[in-house]
Protein backbone atom coordinates (compact mmCIF):
# COMPACT_ATOMS: atom_id res chain seq x y z
CA UNK A 1 0.00 0.00 0.00
CA UNK A 2 1.46 3.40 -0.98
CA UNK A 3 2.50 5.69 1.88
CA UNK A 4 0.28 8.74 1.34
CA UNK A 5 1.19 10.77 4.42
CA UNK A 6 3.04 13.94 3.38
CA UNK A 7 6.67 14.32 4.34
CA UNK A 8 6.16 17.51 6.43
CA UNK A 9 3.63 15.70 8.63
CA UNK A 10 6.03 12.79 9.17
CA UNK A 11 8.88 15.15 10.05
CA UNK A 12 6.67 17.18 12.39
CA UNK A 13 5.48 14.10 14.25
CA UNK A 14 9.04 12.80 14.64
CA UNK A 15 10.13 16.19 15.94
CA UNK A 16 7.26 16.37 18.43
CA UNK A 17 8.16 12.91 19.76
CA UNK A 18 11.81 13.93 20.19
CA UNK A 19 10.84 17.14 21.98
CA UNK A 20 8.45 15.24 24.27
CA UNK A 21 11.23 12.79 25.15
CA UNK A 22 13.56 15.73 25.85
CA UNK A 23 10.98 17.22 28.23
CA UNK A 24 10.69 13.89 30.03
CA UNK A 25 14.48 13.59 30.20
CA UNK A 26 14.80 17.08 31.68
CA UNK A 27 12.21 16.24 34.34
CA UNK A 28 14.04 12.99 35.13
CA UNK A 29 17.39 14.80 35.32
CA UNK A 30 15.94 17.42 37.68
CA UNK A 31 14.47 14.72 39.92
CA UNK A 32 17.75 12.76 40.04
CA UNK A 33 19.75 15.87 40.91
CA UNK A 34 17.20 16.98 43.53
CA UNK A 35 17.35 13.57 45.25
CA UNK A 36 21.15 13.47 45.13
CA UNK A 37 21.22 10.46 42.80
CA UNK A 38 23.82 9.97 40.08
CA UNK A 39 22.96 11.24 36.63
CA UNK A 40 24.95 10.50 33.49
CA UNK A 41 24.91 12.64 30.35
CA UNK A 42 22.50 11.53 27.67
CA UNK A 43 21.70 12.58 24.09
CA UNK A 44 19.27 15.27 25.21
CA UNK A 45 21.00 18.24 23.53
CA UNK A 46 21.35 16.62 20.05
CA UNK A 47 17.79 15.28 20.38
CA UNK A 48 16.48 18.74 21.30
CA UNK A 49 18.21 20.39 18.34
CA UNK A 50 17.09 17.65 15.97
CA UNK A 51 13.52 17.82 17.27
CA UNK A 52 13.32 21.58 16.70
CA UNK A 53 14.56 21.26 13.12
CA UNK A 54 12.24 18.35 12.36
CA UNK A 55 9.21 20.28 13.65
CA UNK A 56 10.21 23.03 11.21
CA UNK A 57 10.28 20.45 8.41
CA UNK A 58 14.02 20.39 7.79
CA UNK A 59 14.95 17.71 5.26
CA UNK A 60 18.62 18.29 5.99
CA UNK A 61 17.99 17.43 9.65
CA UNK A 62 16.12 14.29 8.55
CA UNK A 63 19.11 13.29 6.39
CA UNK A 64 21.61 13.65 9.23
CA UNK A 65 19.33 12.08 11.83
CA UNK A 66 18.96 8.96 9.69
CA UNK A 67 22.74 8.64 9.72
CA UNK A 68 23.01 9.32 13.45
CA UNK A 69 20.22 6.88 14.38
CA UNK A 70 21.63 4.18 12.08
CA UNK A 71 25.11 4.42 13.61
CA UNK A 72 23.91 4.69 17.21
CA UNK A 73 21.38 1.83 17.11
CA UNK A 74 23.97 -1.02 16.99
CA UNK A 75 26.10 0.80 19.58
CA UNK A 76 23.11 1.10 21.92
CA UNK A 77 22.40 -2.61 21.48
CA UNK A 78 26.07 -3.33 22.26
CA UNK A 79 25.74 -1.31 25.49
CA UNK A 80 22.77 -3.49 26.41
CA UNK A 81 24.79 -6.64 25.69
CA UNK A 82 27.67 -5.34 27.82
CA UNK A 83 25.38 -5.20 30.84
CA UNK A 84 24.83 -8.95 30.43
CA UNK A 85 28.49 -9.96 30.05
CA UNK A 86 28.86 -11.26 33.59
CA UNK A 87 28.11 -14.55 35.36
CA UNK A 88 24.44 -15.47 35.03
CA UNK A 89 24.22 -16.22 38.76
CA UNK A 90 25.36 -12.66 39.55
CA UNK A 91 22.73 -11.24 37.19
CA UNK A 92 20.04 -13.44 38.74
CA UNK A 93 21.04 -12.36 42.26
CA UNK A 94 20.97 -8.69 41.27
CA UNK A 95 17.43 -9.07 39.97
CA UNK A 96 16.32 -10.95 43.07
CA UNK A 97 17.81 -8.46 45.56
CA UNK A 98 17.11 -5.16 43.80
CA UNK A 99 15.00 -5.41 40.63
CA UNK A 100 14.36 -1.66 40.72
CA UNK A 101 18.05 -0.88 40.29
CA UNK A 102 18.30 -3.29 37.35
CA UNK A 103 15.27 -1.73 35.66
CA UNK A 104 16.79 1.69 36.24
CA UNK A 105 19.80 0.60 34.17
CA UNK A 106 18.09 -1.46 31.47
CA UNK A 107 14.90 0.48 30.76
CA UNK A 108 16.66 3.67 29.56
CA UNK A 109 18.84 1.56 27.27
CA UNK A 110 15.84 -0.30 25.86
CA UNK A 111 13.92 2.96 25.43
CA UNK A 112 16.93 4.51 23.68
CA UNK A 113 17.11 1.55 21.28
CA UNK A 114 13.37 1.72 20.60
CA UNK A 115 13.47 5.47 19.91
CA UNK A 116 16.43 5.12 17.56
CA UNK A 117 14.70 2.32 15.64
CA UNK A 118 11.42 4.24 15.44
CA UNK A 119 13.12 7.48 14.36
CA UNK A 120 15.17 5.70 11.70
CA UNK A 121 12.06 3.92 10.37
CA UNK A 122 9.99 7.13 10.27
CA UNK A 123 12.65 9.19 8.51
CA UNK A 124 13.21 6.45 5.92
CA UNK A 125 9.56 6.36 4.88
CA UNK A 126 9.07 6.82 1.15
CA UNK A 127 7.52 10.34 1.27
CA UNK A 128 10.52 11.63 3.22
CA UNK A 129 13.00 9.93 0.91
CA UNK A 130 11.19 11.32 -2.14
CA UNK A 131 11.17 14.82 -0.63
CA UNK A 132 14.92 14.60 0.07
CA UNK A 133 15.62 13.58 -3.52
CA UNK A 134 13.29 16.29 -4.87
CA UNK A 135 15.19 18.91 -2.88
CA UNK A 136 18.36 18.05 -4.78
CA UNK A 137 20.01 16.05 -2.01
CA UNK A 138 21.08 12.45 -2.32
CA UNK A 139 19.17 9.78 -0.43
CA UNK A 140 20.70 8.94 2.98
CA UNK A 141 22.90 5.82 2.88
CA UNK A 142 21.12 4.20 5.78
CA UNK A 143 22.54 0.72 5.18
CA UNK A 144 26.10 2.07 5.07
CA UNK A 145 25.53 3.99 8.30
CA UNK A 146 24.04 0.89 9.93
CA UNK A 147 27.05 -1.14 8.77
CA UNK A 148 29.41 1.40 10.32
CA UNK A 149 27.45 1.17 13.56
CA UNK A 150 27.65 -2.63 13.54
CA UNK A 151 31.43 -2.53 13.02
CA UNK A 152 31.86 -0.02 15.87
CA UNK A 153 29.63 -2.12 18.13
CA UNK A 154 31.62 -5.28 17.40
CA UNK A 155 34.86 -3.41 18.06
CA UNK A 156 33.47 -2.18 21.40
CA UNK A 157 32.39 -5.69 22.42
CA UNK A 158 35.64 -7.24 21.22
CA UNK A 159 37.73 -4.57 22.93
CA UNK A 160 35.89 -5.16 26.19
CA UNK A 161 36.65 -8.87 26.10
CA UNK A 162 40.23 -8.53 24.86
CA UNK A 163 40.91 -5.89 27.51
CA UNK A 164 40.19 -8.41 30.27
CA UNK A 165 43.63 -9.90 30.85
CA UNK A 166 42.98 -13.36 32.29
CA UNK A 167 45.92 -13.22 34.73
CA UNK A 168 44.83 -9.82 36.09
CA UNK A 169 41.25 -11.04 36.42
CA UNK A 170 42.34 -14.08 38.42
CA UNK A 171 44.60 -12.00 40.67
CA UNK A 172 41.90 -9.39 41.31
CA UNK A 173 39.39 -12.06 42.26
CA UNK A 174 41.96 -13.85 44.44
CA UNK A 175 42.82 -10.65 46.33
CA UNK A 176 39.13 -9.82 46.75
CA UNK A 177 38.50 -13.29 48.19
CA UNK A 178 41.37 -12.84 50.67
CA UNK A 179 39.97 -9.46 51.68
CA UNK A 180 36.25 -10.24 51.77
CA UNK A 181 35.93 -13.92 52.65
CA UNK A 182 35.41 -17.36 51.19
CA UNK A 183 31.61 -17.42 51.41
CA UNK A 184 31.17 -15.17 48.36
CA UNK A 185 31.48 -15.68 44.61
CA UNK A 186 33.68 -13.15 42.82
CA UNK A 187 33.68 -11.42 39.45
CA UNK A 188 36.16 -8.71 38.41
CA UNK A 189 33.90 -6.16 36.72
CA UNK A 190 36.51 -3.48 36.07
CA UNK A 191 40.31 -3.68 35.85
CA UNK A 192 42.47 -0.62 35.26
CA UNK A 193 46.23 -1.08 34.80
CA UNK A 194 48.30 2.09 35.17
CA UNK A 195 51.97 2.55 34.29
CA UNK A 196 54.19 5.15 35.92
CA UNK A 197 57.88 5.58 36.72
CA UNK A 198 57.64 3.17 39.66
CA UNK A 199 56.10 0.30 37.67
CA UNK A 200 52.68 -1.05 36.74
CA UNK A 201 49.86 -0.66 39.23
CA UNK A 202 46.44 -2.25 38.88
CA UNK A 203 43.13 -1.09 40.33
CA UNK A 204 40.12 -3.38 40.15
CA UNK A 205 36.50 -3.46 41.20
CA UNK A 206 35.29 -6.95 42.05
CA UNK A 207 31.66 -7.93 42.56
CA UNK A 208 31.28 -10.23 45.57
CA UNK A 209 27.93 -11.96 45.85
CA UNK A 210 26.01 -14.64 47.67
CA UNK A 211 22.31 -15.43 47.82
CA UNK A 212 21.39 -12.57 50.17
CA UNK A 213 24.01 -9.89 49.47
CA UNK A 214 26.13 -8.18 46.80
CA UNK A 215 29.19 -6.06 47.62
CA UNK A 216 31.79 -4.24 45.58
CA UNK A 217 35.36 -4.95 46.68
CA UNK A 218 38.14 -2.55 45.62
CA UNK A 219 41.60 -4.08 45.26
CA UNK A 220 44.92 -2.53 44.30
CA UNK A 221 48.33 -4.01 43.72
CA UNK A 222 51.68 -3.44 42.04
CA UNK A 223 52.06 -5.83 39.13
CA UNK A 224 55.72 -5.18 38.27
Amino acid sequence: MPDTQPAPAILRRAGVVLLALCAFELAWMAWRIATGADYSYSMIIPALIGGIYLVRGSLRAAFFLVWIASVLLPLALAMFVLTLLQPFDLTLTQWQLDPGAQLEVLLPLLLFCAVLHWLRTELLRQPVRTAILSSGRREPSAHLALGIGVVLALLALGGHQLGRDADLVRKAEFLAKEKHGEEYHYYASKITPRDDMEGTFVEAKVQAWRADRIDTVDVFWKEK
